[in-house]
């Protein structure tokens, strides 16, 4: 949408004046010439008149002779001693005392947005209803609380829920809508050489697509572990909007449907296929980190797990630029990376097959202190598969070779045991997950578990009374469950990696639906993005403006929000000269409230980014809420300025 003044703006400055011409065509001694006069009580009153005049412009005078209004200052003699005695209750003037001659001196003050009328602000927010003033199209995990009068995080809020589906036997990865039960698009990833149709699941040569996390965003990364080849990883942006016409055609050419697969890179919203690590690195950890400043929703993390064995010297974590796919750093991990999960601290837990879990720092890299799963509750120490984490930063793992799922309490130190063997479980699934009600999913051919997490008994198990067994209608033939997962209406996506469809579970109703056109699907990771929402808990707010003219400068930035302790709201803007280049120009981070206050100036942001001006603007803003209670910020209104040097008219 484009925002513009009317031909008419520049009497918004004359009427910012109107109340004192007439107070002062009211005064005795002041003629129509608006000469100079003494008050007749002495010279006490802090009067003053302020006179536009023709200085030769283009723009809208007063006298109507196509002048512009310079706010040049007709000062009569006055008396004051302080600037509090010049006030002269006119928001658009800036009052002081000039002590040596007592006279009070009042000018324009154009550097405020609503007193210049070159400067345009759009203003969100501050209204009741549905929407409160914002823009629903805008809202990723954040909706309007009447109660609070203002956005705030609700992580089962976006509008869009989608599933992010590897077809690991085609090197392809599937968009499902899970509102409507569809496969909405699909997208070739990995390399050329690696796509062997109809192989799965461990073929050397092949791409084998299966690790998938979905960011702070909702936009979705996917590994292609490539054994004995190169591996890579891609990402494929969740909203059209973030797609990059890379040809510049005018349009983003892009999956329509599952039958429109486009050549590999050719695809405008897959935003980059980057090959990470050695040859048969072996990429089998995938997680998102909780990012910074610059990338608040989060850097990915891919581990490998070779072949051979554990990677030793630079090899075995990297980190990725989220925008690019570039290497930012890779860090030594002696160990097999099997699956990853990042809890609500920033921890990243590196999984290792069969073994048990390490931490990692996101910041610096720090390896911890490897922890051997189900100590002090099981004996059993094979087949942990699956990896997640709960609201309270306590972390899961699926157990295949025993039949059951643990769990571990960084903060204690202890684990429980999830004894589904005890219930009737003929096999732990491969995935294992947790809800937006923080209650905890594991499923087991025909069957699913579920508990809350809550339910943790440090050292001990989990009593059976307090775990749930669901059955699942599942085709004939159906076995070898891989991935499973939550979507924001609350039910429960199950996969399997041999041939077989898609199951939706509804835990309200206990009934199963099957849907075709999955191709082997080994993974078991969050393809929902239901952990993250739960556990990181960000949610985001997007508007985009589109100034008048060509070149504006940016002025300010605004917002009334509530930050209890803890939470915190980043302002980011993109700029770019086209709506299409915003997609991929350089985020700059503004403010982050509290630390902040209202208003930014815009400018100088920029300018120390080495970031130029451009008519279109994206601004974007990251909820952090806390957990531990939970709270989330709650922004009230949201504004932002630029001026025009040339009016349109």
């Amino acid at each position: 949408m484009t925002y513009r003044w009317p031909s008419t703006s520049r009497l918004r400055w004359l009427l910012a004046f109107g109340g004192v011409f007439a107070a002062l065509a009211a005064v005795p001694g002041c003629s129509d010439g608006m000469e100079p006069f003494t008050p007749v009580d002495g010279g006490t009153r802090a009067d003053r008149v302020v006179v536009p005049v023709d200085d030769g412009g283009d723009g809208g005078s007063a006298n109507g002779d196509g002048g512009s209004m310079s706010g040049d200052v007709v000062t009569p003699p006055m008396r004051c001693m302080s600037d509090p005695q010049c006030d002269d209750s006119v928001a658009c003037t800036i009052d002081t005392c000039d002590v040596g001659n007592g006279r009070c001196i009042h000018v324009p003050d154009v550097a405020r947005c609503e007193c210049d009328p070159s400067c345009t602000r759009r203003m969100s927010g501050g209204g009741m209803g549905p929407t409160g003033g914002f823009m629903m199209e805008g809202q990723r995990g954040v909706q309007f609380d009447m109660a609070s009068g203002g956005l705030l995080v609700r992580a089962e809020s976006r509008r869009a829920d989608y599933l992010w589906v590897p077809n690991t036997a085609e090197s392809t990865i599937s968009k499902w809508d899970a509102t409507t039960n569809t496969e909405i698009a699909r997208y070739r990833v990995g390399v050329a050489a690696g796509e062997c149709l109809g192989r799965c699941c461990h073929e050397a040569n092949c791409n084998m697509t299966s690790r998938v996390v979905v960011d702070g965003r909702g936009d979705a990364y996917v590994a292609n572990r490539g054994f004995a080849m190169q591996g890579t990883v891609a990402k494929i942006a969740a909203d059209r909007r973030d797609c990059v016409d890379r040809n510049g055609n005018g349009m983003i050419d892009t999956s329509a449907n599952p039958m429109d697969v486009r050549p590999l890179n050719q695809d405008e919203c897959v935003l980059w296929n980057q090959p990470v690590g050695p040859v048969n690195a072996v990429l089998r950890s995938l997680a998102i980190d909780r990012g910074d400043e610059s990338n608040p929703d989060g850097f990915p993390w891919v581990g490998s797990c070779s072949a051979t064995g554990a990677l030793t010297g630079n090899q075995g974590l990297f980190k990725l630029d989220p925008r690019t796919g570039t290497l930012i750093r890779a860090y030594p991990f002696a160990a097999c990376a099997y699956g990853a999960v990042v809890t609500p601290d920033g921890t990243l837990w590196e999984h290792t097959l069969s073994n048990g879990i390490t931490p990692v720092n996101t910041t610096t890299g720090a390896v911890g202190t490897h922890v051997r799963a189900g100590t002090g509750v099981s004996s059993c120490t094979g087949g942990s598969y699956g990896i997640t984490a709960d609201a309270r930063g306590r972390i899961w793992l699926s157990r295949t070779g025993c039949r059951d799922a643990v769990g571990y309490d960084p903060r204690t130190g202890q684990w429980t045991l999830v004894n589904v063997m005890a219930m009737g479980a003929t096999a732990a699934g491969l995935g294992i997950t947790v809800d937006s009600s923080n209650r905890m999913w594991l499923p087991s051919n025909n069957q699913l578990f579920s508990w809350d997490s809550d339910a943790f008994v440090g050292g001990g198990s989990i009593p059976a009374a307090a775990i749930t067994r669901h059955a699942l209608t599942v085709p004939a033939g159906w076995t070898s469950t891989s991935a499973v997962g939550a979507d924001r209406s609350g039910a429960i996506w199950v996969t399997t990696q041999n041939a077989g469809p898609l199951l939706k579970f509804n835990p309200m109703t206990n009934t199963t639906q099957p849907f075709a056109g999955p191709n082997r699907v080994y993974t078991y990771t969050d393809f929902t993005g239901a952990v993250r929402r739960l556990v990181i808990g960000t949610g985001t707010y997007e508007e985009q403006y589109m100034a008048e003219c060509e070149m504006p400068a940016y002025a300010d930035l605004t917002w009334r929000a509530t930050t209890p302790v803890g939470t915190s709201l980043q302002f980011v803007v993109r700029v770019a000269n086209t709506e299409a280049g915003l997609a991929m120009a350089t985020p700059v981070t503004l403010a982050v409230a509290p630390r902040d206050s209202s208003p930014i100036a815009i400018g100088p942001r920029l300018m120390a980014a080495g970031v130029g001006q451009g008519r279109y603007a994206r601004l974007s803003v990251t909820f952090t809420p806390t957990n531990s209670p939970v709270q989330s910020p709650v922004l009230h209104e949201l504004g932002l300025s630029w001026r025009c040097t040339v009016n349109p008219g």
